[in-house]
């Protein structure tokens, strides 16, 4: 679930699965290391894309055309 309802509590949403890439102490990854690192926090690959989407757009990362991402 990306954002939280009366069902699901915000700890099991993206937006709270979105702080584990925003913590991790690096510049600038590729987004396979990335994943490889932050894997055991997510419980598929289409929740960790979903945090790599909503950071995007919240402007706290930036992805080049060569897959890496560096935070802003």
């Amino acid at each position: 679930m990306i954002i939280p309802n009366k069902s699901v509590p915000f700890k099991k949403t993206v937006m709270h699965k979105m702080l584990v890439i925003v913590e991790l102490d690096f510049e600038e990854m590729a987004i396979s290391e990335l994943y490889k690192k932050t894997k055991t926090k997510f419980s598929s690959m289409d929740e960790f894309v979903y945090s790599l989407d909503l950071l995007y757009v919240l402007d706290k990362i930036t992805i080049n055309e060569f897959g890496l991402v560096k935070k802003c």
